[in-house]
């Protein structure tokens, strides 16, 4: 059971500081997640300190989140004289920056918690990996952590988890049954389902819009066997551009962007095309990309992006490759 595994680690290795660490441009499933457990450790372990570090920043619907639960106490370093780290929602260190290389140097027991496949240099280096491809959201999997202590949550606690689940699982269109009963048990702590979907309710700005007409003005579509594949490439939104260029219809969109001698790329696929090609995105996808550009890649079916160092075209070419090699 994940919840005595975790427990029983904490207690095994006494920590006094405990970080939860979340990646960058951290979205409503990884703050809500950290917040949630922030919490829990508070109610198990009443003399441990816990700190929500975000290295990278965070997203604007978490912003509106925290705003709602009146939180503001983040952290962009990780203290010298923290003694384990939780990891939430984040499959890989890259995604971290150079806080990533410190955590991957260092001896402090590492927890990782998240609903992403992992890289192998991810599942070597940690004590415990909390993890569940099959659970729609971190938030998830915190949830049946707290089922599983029997910690009761408050209704804060029961709307950031609520926020953060609604959120990663595209208003329940990646969900299971498993995933419902978790959102109906959190509405009945007291978390208002209509004032979380207000805070993900964001009207686009922008450089937003703008990102994403340019990203369908610069597409390439190629056709792979019997499915559309686009790609394309912006300076900023590329998973904003990619999930666009599936609107329009492709089956599976990449979409890259860079920065000097960065480079992200995101992509997207449906679930028809997963569920009758078995290709995911993450594992057969993103993380060959990530280790070809000397960072990191990975997530779910058909969701996942990469980040390292490299040429836009080399990496959109490489993407078509990998896809027409598995189709094939």
């Amino acid at each position: 059971m994940w919840g005595t595994e975790l427990y029983n680690l904490i207690m095994s290795f006494s920590p006094v500081k405990i970080a939860l660490v979340c990646h960058h441009n951290a979205d409503p499933d990884a703050v809500g997640s950290a917040y949630a457990m922030k919490f829990l450790i508070k109610c198990l372990f009443p003399n441990v300190e816990s700190k929500i570090i975000v290295p990278m920043g965070i997203s604007i619907p978490s912003k509106r989140l925290l705003e709602k639960l009146n939180f503001h106490d983040l952290h962009e370093k990780l203290e010298d004289y923290v003694n384990m780290v939780i990891l939430i929602d984040t499959c890989s260190l890259v995604q971290l920056g150079s806080l990533g290389d410190l955590i991957k140097q260092s001896s402090t027991p590492l927890v990782v918690i998240d609903h992403h496949e992992p890289l192998d240099e991810l599942s070597q280096r940690s004590n415990l990996m909390i993890v569940d491809a099959d659970s729609s959201s971190t938030a998830e999997i915190v949830y049946t952590i707290f089922r599983e202590l029997t910690v009761n949550m408050s209704s804060k606690v029961a709307f950031a988890l609520l926020t953060g689940l609604i959120y990663d699982s595209k208003r329940f269109i990646l969900a299971s049954q498993r995933t419902f009963m978790a959102a109906l048990h959190l509405i009945s702590y007291g978390a208002d389902y209509s004032e979380a979907l207000e805070i993900l309710s964001i009207d686009m700005d922008m450089s937003e819009r703008i990102a994403r007409l340019k990203g369908a003005q610069r597409a390439k579509i190629f056709k792979v066997k019997n499915w559309l594949v686009a790609v394309s490439h912006v300076s900023s939104f590329e998973a904003s551009v990619a999930r666009a260029l599936m609107d329009l219809g492709a089956d599976v969109a990449f979409v890259a962007g860079s920065s000097g001698r960065e480079v992200r790329v995101s992509s997207r696929s449906s679930s028809h095309f997963y569920n009758s090609t078995g290709i995911h995105l993450g594992r057969d996808v993103m993380e060959k990309v990530g280790k070809f550009i000397g960072g990191g890649g990975g997530g779910h079916a058909t969701a996942a992006g990469a980040n390292g160092k490299g040429e836009v075209n080399e990496v959109l070419n490489l993407c078509i490759k990998l896809i027409s090699e598995k189709l094939s």
